[in-house]
């Protein structure tokens, strides 16, 4: 699956990064693994005799789980691993990156709020004009801030 994504997470691109990256584990119904609807068995078990032995559905989280932390090293650039250097299981490697990358925070919001109502077409072409409005709408979007359909149009 790594040639798959062929965009690497820095501070800027979060959200081109994410949609590349989310719908690849959905497809591979790998998905929860990452967001912990899949959690961890229980790596021991008792047997019947009362000994304690490795659980093999252990295991195979563990494997999957491996495979995609391995995954996701490889979705990033040496400035967005350094987020999340030390971490031993996928989801809680996802968890970082968001915290650290989403940019959930009001001034972030703010911020963006204030491009959109700042925004000039100026000698832009409209083509150039709606991506850049777009990708700001989209950004609000992605921290859980849309705008509706009349802040749009003013």
């Amino acid at each position: 699956m790594v040639h798959m994504l062929t965009i690497k997470l820095t501070s800027s691109n979060y959200l081109l990064w994410r949609n590349q990256f989310i719908p690849l584990l959905t497809s591979q119904d790998l998905l929860g693994f990452l967001d912990g609807s899949v959690p961890a068995p229980s790596p021991k078990v008792t047997g019947f005799n009362g000994t304690t032995q490795m659980n093999s559905a252990y295991i195979s989280w563990l494997t999957t789980d491996q495979t995609l932390l391995s995954l996701l090293y490889s979705s990033l650039t040496e400035e967005s691993m350094g987020e999340i250097l030390g971490l031993s299981h996928a989801h809680e490697a996802l968890t970082t990156l968001e915290a650290s990358f989403s940019h959930k925070s009001k001034t972030r919001e703010l911020q963006l709020k204030d491009e959109l109502q700042l925004m000039q077409r100026g000698l832009k072409s409209i083509a150039e004009f709606s991506r850049l409005f777009k990708g700001l709408y989209d950004q609000l979007t992605a921290i859980g801030r849309p705008i509706d359909n009349l802040d749009k149009v003013h």
